[in-house]
């Protein structure tokens, strides 16, 4: 990922466009006219090698070579076997960026026998040029009057960015936009993204001040790693908003290689996005409906809402849509229905939908509006109106616009029809009120910023401490490692079985027989029903392996209680592996105590692995009778418990286990540590390409294994998401104290440590910090420090028991920014006011520079304040230059990690420069 040169793209001061010509079809010649439309203010040029003088009055030249000045963004609109070559000339001339227009280079192809968007690619790399397409409609940005596309109109500026994949789509969203009157910040398209991709637009756009929201169509994601890392930082700050096409494999563009255990892909950027906090809708109407209430609607304070219209029609449909989405309804206090008594019908329903009558007036909108403005429970009001021939709508919607100006009240409204309200909506929308066409699309919208709300406050709810990170388990990955060197890609059951338990997975007490008599003399043993397994080769297989329809093997026979049904099953076991699997070796057969356990609820939990998104965590139902495949749920590891109590709460099962366990709290938290046990043995044991718990049951004592299988995998699997990192974790002793110390990389988990971290400390070390006096620090806010993408920042923690010996404490902290090219990272230092003096902040200090310097960071760079001495005095001693801001009356400090590469050098050159 990169935004190296991406001004040069978004604000060219300069512009060439390849291939121009006056032909009223000409693809440089559409671009060039909607360049000059536009009103463009900079240097206009074109190249083409026919013998011109001009192209519609831009002054023409026929080769790269003879251009008159080196423009910063080139626009190439030539036959696709040219394209190549243009690319690499114009990066040896020095321009930076260019625009591919020409299509079908996916079907030409080069000698080598490669489409030719791949050699477009190497030139670009080769030469340092960044390249946007090819195959793209282009770029516009409509405040600084670029409209560098062929589309058919320009957009309106605003504070929207879009970027698509798909030409035509992009097309009918200008079109769409300009009629709801949505402006852009920046609007292209990414073609066949050879170069920029989606991660480099997102981090350019979420560092952009003129940008609010971002609108993201996807058909496909070359790199899932880098998206996540982006989209994961921007969406903290905006809403981004996303339309993911392809979602069944009958439309998918580029087919999806399917996971073992997954019939579709879809479910897979379902998970990728609600874990990144971009919210998912079904199709462009929805998109804009989505930003309507995203940007134009305060937080929401409670999830319900009230309804009200000039009729019980529209309030029931509004009430039917809201509960086929899950939503809720407002209830009215009884102040409010008391109130609304004295201004109503007396057949009136005195409960949410409020229905105004037919002949509502403005008035009695207006005073609806306020009365509900004071009722602590309605948050959100859905405003209705049907026309009438007694009222006029303008002036209805004038009294909502004024009623709920100044109140807390998030109002939106539905005017229904089309000829005679077009007016009032035009009212909302300079009101800034979100209004829709019809009760569905209202709730539908409101419902979206739920979503929104929901997965933002997941990301950053504060899990409990669970997983043991410092817990050595070098034995169990060399059991793995021994088997693949044995050339065995499954562990056997009982390694299976011992691999879980090393990880505080319970599981079922088994012995393991090698024949009949052995299954007898265990029986024997026990004297209780048993249930009896034949175990060979291919069973140690997951089971999610099977696709729809596939045909179970019987490979167990339960509650078996004497020795004629033992003998008899175990032949039955044996015939039926036989005809099943003839080449399988025979490896026994495993006994275990038939089980008692809740209510027949059985969960099937595992790991999957894609091969571009890498590791899944599965979740659903299992049991034979059970269409196991509708109720398979995933999520991306790394998991904390929050994490995996939502991917638990999408599943059926859960609503039977919450319904039908006797402790279901319990036996949630018990599946939900399963899930997040399975995550951390996937990224411990990258090796392992699947595993599967089925059933997994429960007991008295929680959670427990009855069925294990895992297979492994020559090549390790990476998670798309950057997994705790416990390789940085380092021991320190105080040399005053003598306090020992760890100095690791901070967990979500460590908010609640964090915070009172910070509020501990003095009021100037606060200002020191923060530059400003802080007295108080909200969870969101600690939240926000501990919640961090590895891939992108780093926050390293210095942990120690309490003295009073009651849990751990923080005793200072580093952490680092770092940019999407990582040139340069800024730092910010802290340690507890009473451990000063105990070389802590070194040890920090020189730790983080380690860490970048080792990730090929170029610069560490920090901001200090003039009367911070003893942070001077510690830059001074870590080798970082000084130098005095007056602009910010602060101390810039500069440390050189890393000698920076010639492209590098030559931007900050170029960027001086201007």
């Amino acid at each position: 990922m990169s935004t190296r040169y991406l001004e040069s793209l978004f604000n060219p001061e300069s512009i060439v466009v390849i291939g121009a010509s006056e032909r009223a079809d000409n693809l440089g010649g559409m671009v060039l006219r909607n360049l000059m439309g536009g009103g463009y203010p900079g240097s206009l040029s074109v190249v083409n090698r026919n013998h011109y003088d001009n192209v519609h009055g831009v002054p023409c030249v026929r080769k790269i070579s003879q251009m008159p000045l080196r423009p910063d963004l080139a626009i190439i609109c030539t036959p696709p076997e040219t394209v190549p070559k243009m690319v690499r000339k114009l990066g040896e001339a020095g321009v930076r960026t260019a625009i591919v227009m020409t299509g079908g280079m996916s079907r030409s192809h080069s000698k080598t026998g490669q489409p030719l968007m791949y050699s477009v690619r190497k030139a670009a790399r080769e030469t340092g040029i960044r390249v946007l397409g090819p195959n793209t409609i282009g770029l516009m940005v409509p405040a600084r009057k670029l409209n560098a596309t062929y589309a058919h109109m320009g957009a309106i500026p605003g504070k929207v960015a879009f970027v698509g994949q798909s030409g035509t789509i992009a097309s009918s969203v200008i079109d769409w936009a300009f009629a709801r009157g949505v402006g852009f910040s920046y609007f292209l398209t990414l073609g066949d993204g050879m170069d920029i991709d989606h991660d480099d637009l997102i981090d350019y756009l979420a560092q952009d001040t003129q940008t609010r929201a971002i609108l993201l169509h996807i058909e496909s994601l070359p790199n899932p790693r880098r998206f996540m890392s982006a989209v994961r930082v921007a969406s903290r700050t905006k809403p981004v908003i996303a339309v993911k096409s392809g979602r069944v494999p009958e439309s998918e563009w580029m087919p999806h290689e399917l996971p073992v255990g997954l019939t579709q892909s879809d479910p897979i950027y379902d998970a990728m996005l609600q874990r990144a906090g971009v919210l998912r809708v079904d199709g462009l109407g929805q998109m804009f409906d989505a930003l309507e209430t995203l940007t134009r609607m305060r937080k929401l304070r409670r999830e319900s809402l009230a309804i009200m219209a000039n009729g019980i029609g529209p309030g029931v449909l509004a009430v039917d849509r809201l509960a086929s989405l899950d939503g809720e309804l407002a209830t009215l206090s009884d102040t409010t229905i008391s109130a609304m008594a004295k201004l109503l019908p007396p057949y009136w329903t005195r409960k949410n939908p409020i229905d105004l009558g037919y002949a509502a007036s403005p008035e009695l909108y207006a005073q609806a509006v306020k009365i509900l403005a004071k009722d602590s429970q309605v948050a959100n009001l859905l405003v209705m109106y049907a026309p009438t021939l007694t009222e006029d709508n303008l002036q209805i919607a004038d009294a909502v616009v004024r009623a709920a100006k100044g109140t807390r009240l998030n109002v939106f409204t539905c005017w229904l029809g089309q000829s005679t309200v077009l007016d009032a909506r035009e009212e909302f929308y300079r009101a800034g009120v979100p209004s829709f066409f019809n009760p569905e699309k209202a709730v539908t919208a409101f419902m979206q910023h739920v979503r929104h709300q929901r997965v933002q406050r997941l990301l950053t709810e504060t899990p409990e401490s669970f997983t043991d990170h410092l817990t050595d388990r070098s034995t169990t990955r060399r059991m793995v490692t021994g088997a693949l060197r044995d050339g065995r890609h499954c562990l056997t059951n009982r390694e299976a079985r011992d691999l879980i338990t090393d990880y505080g997975i319970n599981s079922v007490e088994t012995v393991y027989c090698d024949d009949v008599e052995e299954v007898l003399e265990a029986f024997a043993v026990e004297r209780r029903p048993i249930d009896i397994t034949l175990i060979h080769e291919q069973s140690c297989v997951p089971l999610m392996t099977l696709t729809p329809g596939q045909r179970r093997y019987k490979g167990t026979v339960q509650k078996l209680n004497s020795e004629g049904a033992i003998i008899d099953s175990c032949r039955f076991l044996m015939e039926e592996y036989k005809n099943h699997y003839p080449k399988s070796g025979f490896l026994g057969y495993a006994v275990q105590r038939s089980y008692q356990h809740v209510g027949g609820i059985e969960f099937s939990v595992g790991i999957t692995r894609d091969a571009l998104f890498g590791p899944l965590v599965v979740c659903g139902a299992a049991g034979a009778q059970i269409n196991v495949m509708s109720d398979r749920q995933i999520a991306l590891p790394p998991l904390n418990m929050v994490l995996a109590r939502e991917l638990l709460r999408r599943t059926y099962m859960f609503k039977l286990l919450n319904e039908h366990s006797l402790r279901p709290e319990e036996d949630i938290r018990a599946v939900s540590a399963t899930l997040v046990t399975l995550s951390q043995i996937v990224i411990d044991i990258p090796e392992i390409r699947g595993l599967e718990i089925s059933p997994l049951l429960f007991n008295d004592s929680g959670a427990v294994a009855v069925n294990v299988a895992i297979d492994l995998s020559d090549i390790p699997g990476k998670p798309i998401i950057q997994a705790y990192p416990r390789e940085l974790e380092e021991w320190v002793v105080l040399p005053k104290s003598g306090r020992r110390a760890i100095i690791r990389p901070v967990l979500a988990e460590d908010e609640p440590s964090h915070r009172a971290f910070h509020e501990h400390q003095s009021p100037e070390s606060i200002r020191y910090r923060f530059f400003q006096y802080r007295k108080h620090f909200t969870r969101e806010d600690v939240a926000q420090m501990v919640q961090i993408d590895y891939d992108r920042e780093m926050v390293f923690i210095a942990n120690a028991p309490r003295e009073d010996g009651e849990g751990e404490e923080t005793l200072g902290t580093v952490r680092t920014w770092t940019d999407a090219d990582n040139l340069r990272c800024e730092f910010a230092v802290m340690v507890h006011d009473k451990m000063k003096g105990e070389g802590l902040g070194v040890a920090l200090m020189q730790k983080m520079i380690d860490y970048c310097r080792a990730k090929g960071t170029v610069e560490m760079v920090g901001n200090v304040l003039p009367d911070n001495r003893p942070m001077l005095r510690l830059a001074e001693h870590l080798g970082f230059q000084l130098q005095y801001n007056a602009e910010e009356d602060v101390i810039d400090l500069l440390l050189v990690l890393n000698e920076p590469q010639k492209d590098w050098q030559r931007e900050r050159l170029d960027q001086s420069s201007h």
